[in-house]
């Protein structure tokens, strides 16, 4: 009977390989930020890397980017927003990029303060435009909910939030949050890594957005964030938040991915249901990765909507 507990020790060290795995992965280390462009703030929570794009006198943009794509991913669009006369602020999300790995939950709360935080540390008192891409797009909804007076509109890109999986295995994994988390920890690293193997694969993914995709699932607490915000903000249903926005009157952009694999085609026609008022458009044969596959597209649809008046 000796194999059963030999069978034992080899499940037990199957539900722990996912934290060795973490533990051997590189930790952020000051070499690896040396010479990243920006700064860095040592906010609230953890220390935040951030920059700006753009004229300092021009009208504030800032950019939410998304789980799995850090804010090198929306440099491509501040650019062509620059040019417009934006001043862009961009920054990594924790966990993300080169900012610090900060653990517990990621839920609204968490988000929410990060940006409070920076806004305070770079002095932006005046209303701005927020843009939020990807799962950016939840944290951007959700604070322009909480925080009207500051956001003079609200720009989502390729933006989740509005839908939810509907297949048979995520129902079953939904009503069963146990199973589901050790599911999530042993699947996740490797989807993830086959998600962005098959969209880097795109001859118009910026290389610089390729490298830094890339680095940021060797370093540890990448995996754990991402996991934290499947439990928490990415869980919510934002619906309420946009029949808030049509009743308060916030100029609301979508801008959609016509040939998204990520975001299914009916969002378009639940947002406008649900939210009258907002503007659509969509980037023909773009993908998931639109805002840097296609910045320039992005940046005239946004400049167009806002010379014409969001509303």
């Amino acid at each position: 009977m000796i194999w059963l507990p030999v069978i034992g020790l080899l499940l037990l060290s199957l539900l722990f390989l996912p934290s060795v795995q973490e533990t051997l992965r590189s930790p952020m280390t000051e070499s690896m930020r040396r010479f990243a462009r920006g700064s860095f703030a040592e906010l609230s929570e953890g220390m935040t890397h951030f920059y700006w794009i753009g004229p300092e006198r021009g009208p504030v943009a800032v950019c939410v980017h998304g789980i799995t794509t850090p804010s090198e991913g929306l440099v491509p669009l501040a650019e062509e927003l620059a040019k417009t006369g934006y001043r862009v602020l961009l920054y990594d999300l924790y966990g993300r990029g080169l900012s610090d790995h900060v653990t517990g939950p990621q839920d609204r709360a968490f988000f929410h303060q990060q940006l409070q935080d920076l806004l305070a540390h770079e002095g932006v008192v005046e209303d701005f435009t927020l843009i939020g891409y990807s799962a950016g797009g939840c944290i951007a909804t959700s604070f322009a909910a909480e925080n009207l007076p500051r956001v003079r509109q609200l720009i989502l890109i390729a933006s989740v939030g509005l839908h939810s999986p509907t297949s048979p295995v995520a129902s079953f994994m939904e009503h069963r949050p146990g199973l589901r988390d050790l599911f999530l920890r042993w699947t996740y690293p490797m989807a993830a890594r086959r998600y962005l193997r098959s969209h880097l694969t795109d001859s118009d993914t910026p290389p610089d957005v390729t490298r830094a995709q890339v680095a940021q699932t060797r370093r540890r607490g990448f995996f754990p964030s991402n996991l934290a915000a499947m439990r928490g903000i990415l869980r919510d249903d934002f619906g309420p938040e946009h029949r808030l926005f049509h009743l308060q009157g916030l100029p609301v952009l979508a801008i959609w991915g016509g040939a998204d694999r990520i975001i299914p085609g009916h969002v378009i026609g639940r947002l406008a249901e649900i939210n009258r008022s907002a503007k659509q458009d969509v980037v023909e044969g773009a993908g998931h990765g639109v805002v840097y596959t296609h910045p320039q597209e992005v940046a005239r649809i946004i400049s167009d909507n806002i010379r014409h008046g969001l509303h």
